[in-house]
């Protein structure tokens, strides 16, 4: 049976890149002493859906997600998780200003039909219309009335797939507060920098979505960073990718896919196919049940050490741009 606490008030707490605020995290004796309720549940059904969108088609991208989000609901899922940019697809020489919508807009409408419909929680990525003329990479976390509960625009452009001259970055990190504890959201490349992660566990982070379009040969940037990110951290992470073949520039580019939930101790308790190069792809909904407050509490307890001797007035250097 899944365990749901009852419905909270969710807060959204949003750091400026940058700030530290020197909270360090382990037990829930701990956390009270900070004036953090613990909030995560006993048991946690988490779906992750690794999407293989068909590129610049929203229509059929919405069709496909109504299907996957039932399957979602039939299994018992507390929260529904899709990728980055999963209305569209991510790349595919498409012109995003052609695709991107406020939020509230139509992306986001549709997400929260379909999460009152299943009465579930769902994350997801999307091409956000900003001020003006911007556009910004964004996912968003809807509850399970519909309502829109937090929205984060993704800070850390690609430089080497030429993001920058894209997208509008984002300038905070953002964790909220829900009845499923304190969630985090980062999306794709900005989730290789281990600031990202020490940021969203300073702000009190139990669990932080992980939205991307990682691609091939990235394989083992997956594998290394985020294992490290979740055990350093001590926070549960769930890394939703894209799955699928489209172009960057004219040139082939590959999702593999390989979806998958790290426990807060770094060690991966579910993961959906690696599809290689090449391989017949398809999308694929992993969803498993989380022991989560009780592994949560149990590696905060034995690795609360990553976070408690922590010396921050030694780290002004990493606020510093210059490359050596």
């Amino acid at each position: 049976m899944v365990f749901h606490q009852p419905c909270i008030k969710p807060r959204v707490l949003n750091t400026p890149v940058g700030r530290d605020d020197n909270r360090a995290k382990f037990s829930d004796a701990r956390l009270e002493q900070w004036g953090i309720q613990p909030m995560m549940p006993d048991s946690l059904t988490v779906g992750i859906i690794q999407f293989k969108p068909e590129w610049g088609d929203v229509e059929k991208n919405l069709s496909e997600t109504s299907r996957l989000l039932s399957e979602a609901k039939k299994n018992a899922c507390d929260i529904a998780v899709l990728p980055e940019m999963w209305p569209t697809g991510m790349y595919g020489d498409l012109n995003m200003h052609d695709f991107k919508e406020p939020i509230p807009g139509l992306y986001t409408n549709f997400l929260a039909q379909l999460a009152k419909k299943n009465s579930f929680f769902i994350v997801a990525g999307m091409p956000e219309r900003g001020t003006g003329n911007a556009l910004h990479n964004a996912a968003v976390m809807i509850g399970r009335d519909g309502r829109i509960l937090a929205k984060h625009r993704k800070s850390h452009p690609y430089s080497r797939l030429g993001e920058q001259l894209i997208w509008t970055p984002g300038n905070e990190f953002t964790v909220i507060e829900t009845d499923i504890g304190r969630v985090g959201l980062l999306i794709c490349y900005e989730g290789d920098f281990p600031e990202s992660w020490r940021a969203n566990a300073l702000m009190g982070a139990d669990i932080v979505f992980h939205v991307s379009a990682y691609e091939s040969p990235c394989e083992n940037w997956w594998d290394k960073f985020y294992p490290a990110a979740s055990l350093q951290n001590v926070l549960w992470a769930v890394l939703c990718n894209t799955v699928g073949d489209t172009v960057f520039q004219g040139k082939p580019l590959h999702f593999f896919g390989r979806s998958r939930i790290l426990a807060p101790d770094g060690e991966v308790c579910a993961q959906a196919p690696t599809v290689r190069l090449g391989e017949n792809s398809e999308s694929f909904l992993l969803v498993e049940t989380l022991d989560a407050k009780r592994k949560l509490d149990e590696a905060r307890d034995k690795y609360g050490n990553f976070l408690a001797d922590r010396r921050p007035e030694m780290y002004g250097v990493l606020s510093k741009r210059n490359v050596p």
